[in-house]
């Protein structure tokens, strides 16, 4: 969930979804259900990280590690620049078919 999270662009929709799971697991540990009726703030009492704000902060310390990289590193190239050329505009190769011999 966490690598998901990392990866995925940050949207409401991400960040619903997040702490949606994040509730489920939290009930399943204190051993509460939705028909209990119990506010996620009583449930949330136990000193635990938002996880939006666990996902913002590992964010951040991912794109401060690039940035230390050398310039030449792959990671970094791909991260600070765009592609060269453009895309063909019609349906693109079966790359797979050739590698089995078929042409």
């Amino acid at each position: 969930m966490t690598y998901t999270a990392k990866t995925r662009p940050e949207t409401a929709k991400t960040k619903r979804m997040m702490e949606r799971a994040e509730m489920k697991v939290l009930r399943r540990i204190a051993r509460k259900t939705l028909l209990d009726r119990e506010r996620s703030e009583n449930i949330r009492k136990c000193k635990i990280y938002d996880v939006n704000e666990w996902v913002l902060s590992r964010k951040k310390e991912w794109n401060e590690h690039i940035s230390r990289m050398d310039n030449n590193r792959l990671v970094k190239i791909a991260r600070d620049k765009s592609p060269l050329g453009r895309r063909s505009t019609d349906r693109p190769r079966k790359r797979w078919s050739r590698i089995g011999g078929k042409a």
